[in-house]
C-alpha cells in the first residue's frame, strides 16, 4: 500500500514539474508603455531592444568619425548633428603629402558631405564616390584582398570648430584594420594612426576623436543586442538635422495609418530597409502651443533580427528642453 501511495505522489510530482516547467518556458508577448529620456538638448543616444527595453545610453557628441567594422563596408561617418562637417578636396586623385598646406580657395563652394540618412553602409566620406571601384574615399583594389586605398584629401570641421584635413589611407578589409592621417589645413600637428583595428570590435562602428587623438571605447552595443537607435541625424532631403528614430541594420519597418491598430494587415512585402522609415516626422511642432502633437493613427510594424514582429506608436515628445519621449510597444 505504501508503494503504490509513493508512486503515485511521484507520479503527481512529475506532472507538476512538467506544468511549471511548461509555464516557465512560456514567455508573454511584449504590451508596454515605455518612457525614456535622451536627456535635455538631446545630449545622448539611446539604444533600445525591443524585447529587452534600453540597452545603452551613451554621450551623442564624444566623436568625430566612425570606421564600419564589417569586411564588406567602406563606410566611414561623421557626426554631423555635433557640428562635425566635411568637404571633399576637389581633385580628382589625391595622396598625402606631410606638412605641406592645404590650399582652400574655394572652401566655402565646395559641396557638403552628410551621412546618408536611408542606409548605414553610405557614410559622409563616400558621398562623393563616382562608381566602382570609386568609393569616394577610396579605390577598391583587387578581387584577391578587397582592400581600399584611399585616393581623397578632405577638409573636416571637429566638434570644437577646428578645421583639419584628413586622409583615409587604407582599409585591410581581411584584418579589418584602417590606416589614415589627419593635420592641421598648414600641415602642422600631424598624426597618423597606423592601425585602427575594428576587429574585436561586435558592433556595427568603431568611434574615433579628432579631437583627443583617440578611439573612443565601448561607445556602441554589441550589434546583435539592439533594435533602434533614439538620435539625431541630417535629414538630407532638408540639409537639417532631426531628432527620432533610426533602425539598426536588418530590422525592417512599414510606417502605416490606422484609426483601429486592430485591423492593421500587412505583408513581408511592405518592409523597408531603410534605416529612417520610423524616423523624425511621427511627431510635429505646433505653433500656436509650441508642444509637439503626435497622431493618435500612426504605426509602425517592425522586425527583430530573429523575424519577431512588433507594433510602435508614440504617445509624448517633450522636445529639447528635456528630451523625454514616450511609445507603446506591442509584438504581434
Amino acid at each position: 500500500m505504501k508503494t503504490k501511495f509513493f508512486a503515485f505522489a511521484l507520479a503527481l510530482v512529475g506532472i507538476s514539474l512538467i506544468s511549471c516547467s511548461k509555464d516557465d518556458n512560456s514567455p508573454s508577448k511584449i504590451d508596454k508603455s515605455e518612457s525614456i529620456t535622451m536627456g535635455a538638448s538631446y545630449t545622448n543616444d539611446i539604444y533600445y531592444s525591443f524585447k529587452n527595453g534600453v540597452i545603452a545610453e551613451v554621450p551623442r557628441a564624444n566623436w568625430d568619425i566612425a570606421f564600419s567594422v564589417s569586411t564588406r563596408s567602406s563606410s566611414i561617418l561623421i557626426n554631423s548633428t555635433a557640428g562635425v562637417t566635411l568637404k571633399a578636396y576637389p581633385s580628382a586623385f589625391s595622396t598625402w603629402t606631410s606638412s605641406t598646406s592645404l590650399d582652400t580657395t574655394g572652401y566655402k563652394s565646395w559641396d557638403f558631405l552628410y551621412n546618408s540618412d536611408t542606409t548605414w553602409e553610405d557614410g559622409a566620406f563616400s558621398r562623393n564616390a563616382t562608381g566602382f571601384p570609386n568609393y569616394g574615399w577610396g579605390i577598391y583594389d583587387n578581387i584577391s584582398t578587397h582592400n581600399i586605398t584611399g585616393c581623397a584629401i578632405y577638409v573636416i570641421k571637429l566638434r570644437n570648430g577646428d578645421f583639419k584635413k584628413i586622409f583615409i589611407d587604407k582599409k585591410f578589409s581581411a584584418s579589418q584594420k584602417y590606416t589614415f592621417h589627419y593635420a592641421n589645413i598648414d600641415g602642422s600637428d600631424e598624426h597618423t594612426v597606423t592601425e585602427l583595428d575594428a576587429s574585436g570590435s561586435k558592433a556595427n562602428f568603431v568611434y574615433y576623436s579628432l579631437q583627443d587623438n583617440a578611439v573612443v571605447a565601448d561607445r556602441e552595443p554589441d550589434t546583435s543586442t539592439w533594435d533602434i537607435l533614439f538620435t539625431k541625424w541630417i535629414d538630407n532631403s532638408i540639409d537639417y538635422p532631426v531628432t527620432g528614430v533610426l533602425q539598426n541594420i536588418e530590422i525592417p519597418a512599414i510606417d502605416v495609418t490606422a484609426d483601429d491598430p486592430s485591423t492593421i494587415t500587412y505583408n513581408d512585402g511592405q518592409f523597408l530597409d531603410d534605416i529612417n522609415t520610423i524616423g523624425s516626422d511621427w511627431k510635429t511642432i505646433n505653433m500656436s502651443t509650441y508642444q509637439y502633437d503626435i497622431p493618435t493613427n500612426r504605426y509602425f510594424i517592425t522586425k527583430d533580427k530573429n523575424g519577431l514582429v512588433y507594433r510602435i506608436n508614440f504617445t509624448a515628445f517633450a522636445g529639447s528642453s528635456t528630451g523625454d519621449l514616450s511609445f507603446h510597444i506591442k509584438q504581434l
